[in-house]
């Protein structure tokens, strides 16, 4: 078991104590975003420089293929950022494009999510039959929608007088309760809420041991 660890221009490997393994794809990658392993030890990795999505095989990151370049149409990117892997689909945040690109495990496109509300999204995750999309860093929301596409809500960080409850995020995780976890980067916490958008309770202080400072991916 290691830790895959994404670093400007290439991967580096480490164990699950810390000890540095190798690094790989050295003038493959220019600005690798997000990265999701599947099955068969296959890795994706999405490049927000050269606006693609690479597949992988471990344990030596042969190159399986590559799909995307510049641009708006299908098969392009404008800054892909995290992506996820479930169910033989890869979803890929499409930052530039205000989309969610849905392709297979052989990269090939099958939909785009979007929606007019969702404005440059940064991160994505799939739960519980459910695609969560988390778009626009500065006034975070968070979007879901149904496998299929549909819009069904949008979860807004904000507290019943409209105050930004996360004022900066780039990425979020849930828990086994359905439970959204945000980065709040500004803020330097974590802040957990409801399936429903309420805030349940924030995780870590601005000093002492639990100190957060800026908590990006």
């Amino acid at each position: 078991v290691t830790n895959l660890v994404l670093v400007s221009g290439n991967i580096s490997v480490f164990s699950v104590t810390g000890e540095y393994i190798d690094r790989f794809c050295e003038g493959v990658l220019a600005f690798p975003y997000g990265i999701a392993i599947s099955e068969g030890n296959t890795v994706f990795v999405s490049d927000a420089w050269l606006y693609c999505v690479h597949k992988f095989k471990l344990p030596t990151f042969q190159s399986v293929s590559k799909v995307g370049k510049e641009g708006n149409g299908v098969g392009e990117f404008l800054y892909p950022c995290n992506l996820t892997v479930t169910d033989g689909c890869v979803y890929v945040a499409d930052h530039g494009n205000h989309r969610v690109a849905v392709m297979d495990t052989e990269l090939k496109h099958r939909n785009y999510l979007t929606h007019q509300t969702m404005t440059s999204p940064f991160d994505v995750k799939v739960n519980n039959n459910k695609v969560y999309v988390l778009s626009d860093k500065d006034s975070p929301c968070l979007h879901v929608f149904s496998l299929t596409g549909e819009k069904i809500r949008s979860l807004i960080t904000c507290d019943k007088d409209g105050n930004a409850q996360v004022r900066r995020c780039w990425s979020f995780c849930l828990d086994k309760k359905q439970n959204i976890l945000m980065a709040d980067y500004t803020g330097g916490k974590i802040k957990v809420f409801s399936q429903e958008g309420a805030l349940l309770h924030t995780l870590g202080d601005t000093q002492g041991r639990n100190k957060i400072i800026k908590p990006d991916r």
